[in-house]
């Protein structure tokens, strides 16, 4: 017993070590790390007061306070690691080096997350060896630090086949998100790994309420909706629309009363024909009771819409547009498929950064003034300085003869255009609550239809941009943004005289440089 104070002192300073790091490891304090912290300090205090006076002696030696300073600047350093840890756990940063950065979640995600009102979790179905866990799983844990209301875990459905059953989870690489009752499952396509954009529209799917419809008016020689084999159709956009949790069916308005109550928005794809007088009026009554309109009108083709669209400020003329101009790397093009890289600033546009490409489309231009009142009108997309809307695109399609006549107006030259009308406060019934901003009619015109066919939504960024404006005339505006990333090839473009520069810096002057160096230094050892 007389010298256990030289065992209790070490074995404290070890409790008190492992306490510290089970809190810097597992950020808890809890019974494990308590008994280590307290344990330390009360047999460091036994072992002191078992030998007061040797303690008294030797704090006051010089050693004692050398080796004192020592030990404390040890101890501060490692408390200063042990904070930098536990602040790096809770407030995690990370830097995304790619390019493309497609390790970091779009806007449209964040904008998901941050707006998220009920919990939601996410529930991975991968067994423990599967090679994709682990890229999984930093997915999810940035989808999980973007709110608290969203938790993810990971279930292997041959190890725990009742919650698949639960969940209808028939096979591995799973992820089905839960909102209280309600679930949606983001499956892999094909061996491609789950992508960003499936979890976050399961994640759409499971918090907004029930998915909304979007009616495609038909009888008038429009593509077909669910055509997803002929690259006339319209099938892609269709599911590309459900995967949006938007509900798509056809409309055959000249046999309806009315637009139906529960119409999101009201697609017009190309009509070949003109709409009868009871579609117009309809549409008409449609929009003047806060309604969404879609319009996709192509060159030559007159649907009877001029009056309703000039109603919104909007119009659309009786030619085509022409752009010459070439491309880098693409060359010279026929001229007919303007390739749109210019965006005004808008809701629909505002993530935008991209291009679209059209094929035989109008111009859509806005009006100033005229329209209902309210009515607030904004182009979309313009077309380059070098294009031009060719009146007599009839002759130039007939003869193959593309000129820019004195008549035809010089761009740039809008081919998409937004109008709204918001609601007046004034307007709303006694003792209710004024509308909100959003509420109001909307209606987004582009002057091609062609652009969304099976054969063409994927050329460029036009699903994008299509699937923006639905998302705005939905009243969606939050997840207007831009689509999930992905990993793009990188090339370096040189012409001949590029090559033959590189040859002669790297190949000759480089080489020649440091023998004529080298020579200098040792003529200059020499002579000295």
């Amino acid at each position: 017993m007389k010298h256990l104070h030289h065992f209790l002192a070490p074995a404290g300073v070890v409790l008190l070590l492992f306490g510290l790091v089970s809190y810097a490891l597992t950020l808890r304090f809890d019974p494990w790390t308590a008994i280590h912290l307290i344990g330390g300090a009360l047999l460091i205090a036994a072992s002191i007061s078992l030998n007061l006076t040797g303690f008294r002696r030797t704090v006051v030696e010089r050693g004692t306070r050398e080796h004192a300073q020592a030990v404390t600047g040890a101890v501060l350093f490692g408390a200063i690691l042990v904070t930098a840890n536990v602040l790096a756990a809770r407030h995690p940063w990370r830097y995304d080096a790619t390019e493309n950065k497609i390790h970091t979640l779009t806007d449209k995600t964040k904008a998901l997350l941050t707006h998220l009102q009920v919990p939601v979790q996410l529930v991975a179905f991968l067994e423990a060896g599967d090679p994709m866990r682990k890229d999984l799983e930093d997915l999810l844990s940035r989808y999980a630090a973007l709110s608290s209301q969203l938790t993810w875990r990971f279930v292997d459905a041959e190890k725990e086949p009742q919650i698949a059953d639960q969940m209808g989870v028939r096979r591995q690489g799973v992820v089905v998100a839960r909102a209280g009752a309600t679930t949606a499952q983001a499956s892999p396509d094909g061996q491609e790994p789950l992508t960003e954009g499936a979890i976050t529209n399961a994640i759409l799917k499971v918090t907004r309420p029930g998915p909304k419809v979007i009616y495609e008016l038909t009888g008038h020689g429009e593509p077909d909706l669910e055509d997803v084999r002929d690259a006339a159709g319209l099938g892609l956009l269709s599911e590309a629309l459900r995967a949006e949790n938007f509900d798509v069916r056809p409309l055959l308005l000249s046999a309806k009363p009315t637009v139906p109550e529960d119409a999101a928005l009201v697609l017009v794809a190309g009509p070949r024909k003109p709409l009868l007088v009871h579609e117009r009026e309809e549409l008409r009554a449609y929009l003047a009771r806060g309604g969404r309109l879609l319009v996709l009108l192509d060159p030559a083709l007159d649907a009877g819409l001029g009056d309703l669209l000039s109603d919104y400020r909007i119009r659309v003329d009786d030619d085509m547009i022409v752009d010459q101009q070439e491309i880098p790397f693409l060359g010279a093009r026929l001229g007919l498929d303007p390739i749109i890289e210019e965006f005004l600033p808008h809701p629909v546009t505002r993530a935008f950064k991209e291009r679209i490409v059209l094929l035989q489309a109008r111009s859509v231009d806005v009006a100033l003034k005229g329209g209902l009142p309210g009515a607030e009108a904004h182009a979309l997309a313009e077309t380059s300085a070098a294009a031009w809307a060719e009146r007599s695109y009839r002759e130039m399609l007939a003869t193959g003869r593309v000129a820019r006549d004195p008549e035809d107006r010089q761009g740039p030259i809008s081919v998409a255009a937004a109008a709204s009308i918001e609601p007046s406060p004034q307007g709303a019934p006694g003792g209710s609550a004024p509308p909100r901003k959003g509420e109001g009619s909307r209606l987004v015109v582009v002057g091609d239809s062609d652009f969304l066919l099976n054969g063409n939504l994927d050329a460029y960024f036009n699903r994008e941009f299509c699937l923006n404006a639905v998302e705005w005339l939905a009243g969606r505006d939050e997840l207007i943004a831009e689509g999930p990333r992905g990993l793009r090839p990188s090339r370096l473009d040189m012409t001949e005289t590029d090559f033959r520069t590189l040859f002669r810096l790297g190949v000759l002057l480089l080489p020649e440089s440091l023998l004529i160096l080298g020579l200098g230094i040792r003529w200059r050892r020499r002579s000295l």
